[in-house]
C-alpha cells in the first residue's frame, strides 16, 4: 500500500465522516462496500487495512470531541454488524455482549445527529 500525503489523508477521512454524518441524519447503516463506493476523494477497497484506519481515526476524533462513534453505522453485508476494529474504538476493556453494545452505540449516533 503507497503511502498517502497527509493532505490526501485527510481529504479522504473528512469525505469519509461526511458520508458518515448524512447517513446518520438519514437513520442509515451503510456496508463498507456501499462507503466504499460512495467516496468520490479517492478508491478504497472495503478489504483495505487503510478502511479501517480511516475509520478507526474517525470514531476516536469523535469520541474526543464528545461524540458518539460515526463508524457504528458501518456494517459487514453478512452479519449487518460492524467488523472486529469498531469494537476496539472505543473500549479498553473486553465487550461482554458486541451485539447490545453496538445498538447503543447507533442509537446514540441516530440520536445525536437527528436534528442536526
Amino acid at each position: 500500500m503507497a503511502k498517502l500525503a497527509a493532505a490526501k489523508w485527510s481529504a479522504i477521512k473528512a469525505e469519509m465522516r461526511e458520508v458518515l454524518v448524512e447517513m446518520a441524519r438519514r437513520g442509515q447503516i451503510v456496508t463498507y462496500s456501499e462507503l466504499c463506493a460512495l467516496l468520490k476523494t479517492a478508491y478504497i477497497h472495503y478489504h483495505s487495512p487503510m478502511l479501517v484506519k480511516l475509520l478507526t481515526e474517525i470514531g476516536t476524533a469523535e469520541a474526543a470531541a464528545g461524540r458518539p462513534m460515526l463508524p457504528a453505522l458501518v456494517v459487514a453485508k453478512g452479519s449487518r454488524m460492524p467488523g472486529p476494529g469498531f469494537f476496539k474504538i472505543d473500549s479498553g476493556e473486553e465487550i461482554a455482549d458486541p451485539q447490545a453494545y453496538w445498538q447503543e452505540q447507533l442509537d446514540k449516533v441516530f440520536e445525536y445527529w437527528n436534528g442536526r
